[in-house]
């Protein structure tokens, strides 16, 4: 590890939120000067209101599992590039607010803490304990922490000198031993193994007999003792950061830095070297660079630039992150690099770019003119020097190095070569409407696309195409023409190619994604590749077109323009930003070797001071002789190294927290398997992870899933929480992984196993004795039932017996002496109407009271005594009248039961049947029969009398309506048959019990 150096704190002064910007210097990369290839960055900071403890940052480190650690004058805050988090100190309160002043990792996972008048703290595995003086340590106040090679940690302290900690034991160093002060600063261990000392008094270098050796000065030229930071580079040169400016110690001498070499500040307080070999050095007044032996600084007003800066560290993803007065700052290499009217420019709308055969690179503003930079200076054209117009939109380098330049509406075509320039008339007929592109083919013809047609300027000579004449639309987006000749020409209407003379148009109908094409370029194997306005990217082959749109992975359907590095990707531009996706992508997502491609998306946080691109007008994008990609923006004219360094580490992944209903699961809850037990609930899980890329955290995407849940996994791009609802008890696997802002992903990712514990009615011996318990009562149940159901039977025998025996015995008696005063009685009598009425009365009771004696019987309860009493009922019901009736049943009938309900209905039924035949069919015979199947049995009952029309409009009589209701009591079914002349018949159907 590197170690990281601390002062002593000065008064805080908190600033404001400070925006991302980009911090370059002028013209980087166009001029031949020093600050040739001087790396860009950009800036981020945090304070107070994003989470920080308090604004003063003394102390930086990063452990293995990609966590950032942060020391403030008050606490220790734990970051994953979105998110502070302070750990949890109950086993340490002392370090609660305590001010951290120095922060080390150690090789077994450790951090260690120097905490001001609290003592040094190591946490593992979320373990914290405490060293003070009691256990050995020189004091409570220590300042700087440094792990040897042989894992042993080194102490420096205020005022008590320096302490070494090895196998669990403290060591003391100090004045005794030779050490120049007892004030110690810094601490290093050089590529020998040497381990050296920097005080207020000098140099000490520990010798192999544990004593010390002591240097105070450098040579002529030495100014001061007083140390403040100590720094090996990668030459094995000593860099010693003092009070008085920055010493270089080489094997040709001593090399030394201070205000007059641009220093921000003589004061030094830390210095780290960056993945590139570029020196940083922070100052009491701000941050300083050295490149090659120079020292790069330029005001800027970022605070990070031009206040005290107590550290610095480099993460493993490359970014520099500075501790300072006012919060904490990251500084990431900026991939793009924007020129807007600071560097020089006439204005900031920039509509296209394109370079000559000299290098220069030419840009079309709109309301700026023409601007030329050469050399890092800007040349500007606008009206004022000889323009018609102010506002350029299309630009085209001729192969006679002639220069075209496009202008809006009514503005015309203007030419430029070798100094000179020329308008062309724009008399009737000519060019006048805004000129959008421009392109000059194979045989010297300039072709000019505008917003309502296709021109074409050949020997001096107009024609123009549009709809009319085959094109495909009027509005002209894009030229391009082919290695065989041929133009290719994007419309609002579709894409057309202009070969032999004539269009050929391609549309939705062919296969396009989108008939407004914007964007238009060949490769080097001959492939047409389409950007359209909402169709995404199209490939042209072989006259086939196939199209990949934001389904397949890509960041917009809206592409302005499409270039090509020499590394295999495309970029291109839309009003969203900048993106690119590799050749190989797109290849393999045509084989069905991936479903979706990772393509990379640009966006402020690299660089971009605005995220849309210009593509009213061509080039919308150039690709300069030295590699570098060019896009028009809102807001200048932004630069991309193409060879851009891909972030290539896999994020570090991790589980952060997990809630079942809503409460934190602790991690002590995990048992000596691994597994987090989640105690009995409503199995309702949150599980909260995270990804340790700093570079651009909030690029980080995830997908995760739970094992014997998800069947697949879910993509859930930013968001950083799963949840999960309704869990049944027992064990699960969480997987998730993610991938950081360049889409290297992390397959391992991080897993988590956990048991939901089940209540005691979920547990395994729940159910069986639930169930044991069950089969008691529902016997107990059915014995009740049974026994209720005799009683029940018995009552109705009962009843049976008292209506038969004894209501029935009286009516029978009442009937006898009625028709025994109805004989006596001559005729004629006036009682007699009445005495007879009486008679067939008490009979029609007697009959009454014996159907219910029989219905409620349950002797009765069966499909036999059912039919015996239907059929004898029957015979005696046509006995004495004109209907001959004939009874057909089965010789044997099944032992079915039939319940009382059924019994009663069915047999009223049948009551009204017979009764319609006797009384309204005027027939001379009826027959009933009774035919059993498997699961029915049905009941006809057939006449041979006059019949009825059947009307479906017709509303059924009362008796028919009553019959089908009583069936359809029990679930059974009524049907009914008649013709005129030919009697009727009614079948009842009964399905079996």
């Amino acid at each position: 590890m590197k170690p990281v150096g601390v002062a002593r704190a000065c008064a805080s002064l908190p600033l404001s939120w400070v925006l991302t910007v980009c911090v370059g210097w002028p013209m980087a990369g166009l001029s031949g000067g020093t600050n040739e290839g001087v790396l860009s960055y950009t800036v981020r900071s945090w304070q107070t209101d994003d989470g920080l403890p308090q604004n003063s940052v003394y102390a930086l480190a990063q452990t293995a599992d990609g966590y950032l650690w942060v020391g403030t004058r008050e606490g220790l805050v734990r970051f994953d590039g979105l998110t502070f988090t302070i750990p949890d100190t109950s086993a340490a309160p002392e370090l609660r607010r305590a001010w951290i002043t120095a922060l080390c990792t150690g090789r077994d996972g450790s951090l260690w803490i120097a905490a001001d008048g609290a003592g040094l703290f190591r946490l593992r595995d979320g373990i914290l304990v405490r060293y003070t003086e009691q256990d050995g340590l020189p004091g409570n106040q220590p300042r700087y922490l440094l792990e040897a090679r042989d894992g042993s940690i080194w102490i420096g302290t205020e005022d008590k000198g320096l302490a070494h900690f090895q196998e669990g034991k403290f060591s003391t160093y100090d004045q005794r031993q030779g050490l120049g002060d007892n004030s110690v600063r810094c601490i290093h261990e050089d590529r020998h193994g040497v381990i050296r000392v920097a005080t207020k008094r000098g140099l000490s270098t520990l010798l192999a007999n544990g004593s010390f050796t002591n240097q105070t000065g450098f040579g002529a030229g030495w100014i001061g003792n007083a140390l403040r930071f100590l720094h090996e580079d990668g030459q094995g040169n000593l860099w010693v950061g003092a009070t008085d400016g920055l010493h270089c110690l080489r094997a040709g001498g001593r090399v030394f830095y201070g205000l007059k070499e641009g220093l921000p500040d003589k004061v030094i307080n830390a210095l780290v070297e960056d993945g590139a070999g570029q020196l940083w050095v922070a100052t009491y007044s701000g941050l300083a660079r050295l490149v090659d032996g120079h020292i790069v600084a330029r005001p800027n007003r970022e605070a990070v630039f031009g206040d005290l800066v107590y550290t610095l560290f480099e993460d493993r993803e490359g970014n520099l992150w500075a501790g300072a007065r006012d919060g904490l700052y990251r500084l990431t290499p900026a991939r793009f690099t924007t020129y807007t009217t600071q560097e020089g420019l006439t204005g900031n709308n920039v509509m296209s770019v394109c370079e000559d055969a000299l290098g220069t690179l030419w840009l079309g503003i709109w309301g700026g003119g023409l601007n030329a930079l050469r050399g890092g200076t800007v040349t500007a054209y606008a009206n004022s020097n000889g323009l018609p117009r102010d506002s350029v939109l299309a630009l085209h380098h001729g192969s006679d190095n002639t220069l075209w330049l496009g202008m809006e509406a009514g503005g015309g075509l203007e030419e430029f070569k070798e100094g000179k320039r020329r308008s062309w008339p724009r008399q009737s007929g000519f060019i006048s409407d805004a000129i959008r592109v421009i392109h000059q083919d194979h045989q010297g013809a300039l072709w000019v696309g505008t917003s309502s047609n296709l021109c074409e300027l050949r020997n001096n000579k107009m024609r123009t195409f549009t709809t009319k004449n085959g094109l495909a639309g009027d509005m002209v987006f894009a030229l391009c023409e082919d290695i065989a000749g041929n133009l290719w020409i994007g419309t609002d209407g579709g894409l057309s190619c202009w070969k032999d003379g004539h269009f050929t148009n391609f549309t939705v109908r062919d296969g396009l994604s989108f008939n407004s094409v914007d964007a238009l370029y060949e490769d080097r194997g001959q492939t047409l590749w389409i950007g359209t306005r909402g169709g995404g990217l199209n490939r042209f082959k072989d006259g086939r077109f196939t199209a990949y749109t934001t389904r397949q992975g890509l960041f917009s359907d809206e592409i302005y323009e499409i270039l090509e590095d020499d590394f295999g990707y495309f970029w291109m531009s839309c009003r969203r930003g900048i993106f690119r996706v590799a050749r190989k992508e797109l290849d393999d997502l045509d084989r069905g070797t991936i479903k979706v491609a990772t393509g990379t998306a640009f966006n402020k946080a690299d660089g971009l001071l605005s995220v849309q691109c210009n593509g009213v007008a061509k080039p919308g994008g150039w690709k300069g002789r030295d590699g570098r990609l060019w896009f028009p923006t809102i807001r200048g004219v932004v630069a991309v190294d193409s060879r851009i360094k891909t972030n290539e580490k896999p994020p570090p992944v991790s589980v952060e927290q997990v809630l079942a209903d809503r409460k934190a699961v602790p991690r002590s809850g995990a048992s000596s398997s691994n597994e987090w037990r989640v105690p009995p609930g409503r199995g309702d899980l949150e599980i909260h992870y995270t990804a340790l890329s700093l570079q651009a955290p909030e690029k980080n995407h995830f997908k995760y899933m739970l094992e014997s849940v998800d069947s697949t996994w879910n993509d859930v791009g930013p968001v950083r929480t799963a949840r999960y609802n309704h869990l049944l008890p027992g064990s699960y696997r969480f997987r998730v992984s993610a991938c950081n802002n360049d889409g290297i992903w992390n397959d391992t990712g991080a897993t988590v196993a956990f048991v939901l514990l089940p209540h005691y009615w979920q547990t395994w011996w729940f159910r069986p004795t639930l169930l044991a318990a069950g089969a008691v009562l529902l016997t107990l149940m059915y014995r009740m039932r049974v026994a209720r159901l005799r009683e029940l039977e018995r009552l109705r025998v009962e009843i049976a017996a008292n209506l038969h025996d004894d209501v029935g015995a009286r009516l029978t008696k009442v009937a006898m002496i009625t028709e025994l005063v109805d004989h006596e009685t001559k005729p004629g009598e006036r009682s007699k109407p009445h005495i007879q009425a009486i008679s067939r009365t008490t009979r029609e009771v007697i009959q009454a009271m014996d159907e219910i004696v029989w219905t409620i019987n349950p002797k009765n309860d069966t499909l036999e005594d059912l039919a015996n009493y239907i059929f004898q009922y029957a015979q005696e019901y046509f006995q004495n009248t004109s209907v001959r009736c004939r009874l057909d049943m089965p010789a044997q009938l099944p032992d079915r039961p039939i319940s009382t309900e059924i019994r009663h209905n069915l047999f009223m039924a049948v009551k009204e049947a017979l009764n319609n035949v006797l009384k309204h069919a005027a027939a001379t015979e009826a027959r009933v029969t009774l035919a059993v199947t498997p699961g029915y049995f049905t009941l006809t009952i057939v006449d041979n009398g006059r019949g009825f029309v059947l009307e479906p409009t017709r509303a059924a009589g009362n008796g028919l309506r009553n019959m089908k209701t009583r069936l359809e009591k029990f679930g059974g079914r009524l049907s009914l048959e008649s013709t005129p002349g030919a009697g009727t018949t009614i079948r009842m159907e009964v399905k079996a019990q």
